[in-house]
């Protein structure tokens, strides 16, 4: 749930909870994101986090609306497991609850829909792509006392439900539990052998990186359309979200150099250089950065 005392600071026109349960602009969706972003590990809502991603792009969002929603979910899941101990039968039931009684599933048809990277979507129309429904599945999850992490598995991201002894991961695009071996399996199959798996594939993504992977599809959609607003507006918030991720430095400029802003695109660049001497795509960012040296001077 929405905790008052993390944002009540710095509210000028609005109070924290009009903030939240009226329409949000998208420069309040950004400036409430940057300062979830600086919440710690363990205190950060990662569901609020996705609603405020969201609400950059509906104008008519109101992220409470959707927490309240994910609480009362989370609230009749507490009442399905209440009781359970053994590992498998609380998933079975946590399962069944989440895929049978909600009725959540991947959304096959329309996978590249960016509606499926919003939060809010997913919960009206309870179709997601598999890491909107394992963040929300995690949110529900973690509101009822569960165990349960995100694991960014290259290609595919799943939930971690891991008790004091023992794991079972949880692939809620499908609707099916799967062991560490068959994690595995699917990893080689997606990638024909060429992605090695090894145990850091499988280890929990934190919060932060959740949300900056969420951005980089939607960056990437976005791209796909040459819709170079958007993808620069989930650009800079990746690095909000994740800002030792140096790659963003050249992918943010590269969006910047297509929309002629070239004093910035100019200064993205030269950071990705300077924390990156020689990346192996060194020749083709400095021939870049020359351009623009050449088109400023």
């Amino acid at each position: 749930m929405i905790r008052v005392s993390r944002r009540m600071m710095g509210m000028s026109n609005r109070s924290f909870f009009s903030l939240h349960y009226v329409p949000v602009t998208p420069a309040e969706a950004r400036d409430a994101f940057t300062r979830l972003l600086q919440t710690p590990e363990g205190e950060l809502d990662l569901a609020e986090g996705a609603l405020l991603i969201a609400a950059e792009e509906y104008a008519d969002l109101r992220p409470a609306v959707y927490l309240n929603r994910i609480a009362r979910m989370a609230a009749e899941l507490k009442q399905r497991v209440r009781g359970e101990v053994e590992p498998r039968r609380v998933v079975e039931r946590a399962n069944t609850y989440f895929f049978d009684e909600q009725h959540f599933k991947g959304n096959r048809e329309e996978y590249y829909d960016p509606r499926n990277s919003f939060l809010n979507e997913v919960l009206d129309r309870r179709v997601g792509i598999p890491i909107t429904l394992a963040l929300l599945y995690v949110s529900v999850g973690e509101r009822a006392g569960l165990p349960v992490r995100g694991v960014g598995m290259p290609g595919h991201f799943l939930v971690k439900y891991a008790p004091t002894s023992g794991e079972i991961f949880i692939d809620a695009f499908n609707a099916r539990t799967l062991t560490r071996q068959e994690c595995g399996k699917m990893l080689e199959e997606m990638y024909g052998g060429t992605v090695e798996m090894r145990p850091a594939l499988l280890e929990p993504s934190t919060k932060r990186q959740i949300l900056a992977r969420i951005l980089n599809n939607l960056k990437s959609l976005y791209l796909s359309r040459a819709d170079l607003p958007r993808a620069l507006a989930a650009s800079d918030r990746i690095m909000l979200a994740d800002p030792h991720l140096t790659s963003e430095w050249r992918d943010r400029a590269l969006i910047l150099f297509q929309m002629h802003r070239d004093k910035e695109a100019l200064n993205d660049f030269s950071r990705y250089l300077a924390v990156r001497p020689e990346p192996e795509d060194a020749p083709r960012i400095k021939q870049l950065r020359g351009e623009l040296i050449s088109r400023l001077n």
